[in-house]
């Protein structure tokens, strides 16, 4: 009797139909997992700039800023003049005008946002911290939150399901991230 070694053609067909199946089926899957990753990357992102903002003015004893960056690209890198954080942000010390890098301004940390779809919603291009660690300037959407203080809408434009996180950002300074649409 003769053994038979290695597959036939219909065996080898019959698995590849298999394995392009499974793939199919498991691709949208995989895109929502993405998603959920590139929303939680961007959320950390904002979440880490504002607690090094607090920490950093607690520290120095002065104020600190998070801004909305006007053009990432830019050399330096400044303050926008809108409300777009899809840019990035960033984090400086604040002795001059507020909310715009100035004088003896020192920029501690850029955050870039390198997410595509990300979209960050606020009416508003910089927070300030105080010495004390307390906001002393807020112009993020106050409008939206149900809390005291502000926040920060943050979403992936192109994915499925509740990708939304909100940003709190409460007047005593603390930081909160919240799964879903502010409220």
């Amino acid at each position: 009797m003769k053994t038979q070694q290695g597959l036939t053609l219909v065996e080898l067909m019959v698995t590849l139909a298999v394995a392009i199946i499974l793939v199919a089926v498991g691709m949208p899957l995989f895109s929502g997992v993405a998603a959920n990753n590139r929303a939680t990357t961007q959320a950390n992102t904002f979440l880490t700039a504002f607690k090094l903002a607090r920490s950093e003015a607690i520290r120095r004893g002065t104020g600190v800023s998070v801004c909305a960056i006007a053009d990432p690209t830019a050399n330096p890198i400044v303050c926008g003049s809108n409300s777009d954080w899809d840019n990035g942000l960033l984090v400086f010390t604040d002795g001059g005008t507020a909310g715009t890098v100035d004088g003896g301004d020192e920029r501690l940390k850029v955050f870039a946002l390198t997410i595509d779809g990300a979209t960050a919603v606020t009416t508003g291009a910089f927070v300030t911290y105080q010495a004390q660690g307390e906001v002393a300037a807020l112009t993020a959407n106050a409008g939206v939150c149900a809390t005291s203080g502000s926040c920060i809408q943050l979403g992936q434009n192109e994915s499925t399901g509740n990708q939304q996180r909100c940003l709190h950002i409460m007047n005593s300074g603390q930081v909160r991230l919240n799964r879903g649409v502010c409220s």
